[in-house]
């Protein structure tokens, strides 16, 4: 059996891979890695799966929040199917 492993704090913070809360210039990184790397990249592997998760279900034109350790991130996807992070 595989362990579970927990992306989200119980107060719906995204956690990274040591395990501890991301704050928003993290999450800004990680969408700047999701997309500019390959999908078998090392720096690609280092994004939380859950936010992998999230970017990979945001639709084009779509927006979405995901809250950091310091506030939220605003998440949209374009047309050239990138997604932009404010």
């Amino acid at each position: 059996m595989v362990p579970w492993e927990r992306h989200f704090s119980k107060e719906g913070i995204v956690i990274g891979p040591d395990g501890k809360p991301l704050d928003r210039p993290a999450i800004l990184a990680a969408v700047g890695v999701y997309n500019a790397e390959s999908r078998g990249s090392p720096a690609f592997a280092s994004i939380p799966r859950a936010l992998v998760t999230i970017l990979d279900g945001l639709q084009v034109g779509k927006t979405t929040y995901v809250k950091g350790k310091d506030g939220q991130v605003q998440l949209t996807r374009g047309k050239d199917r990138k997604v932009a992070a404010k």
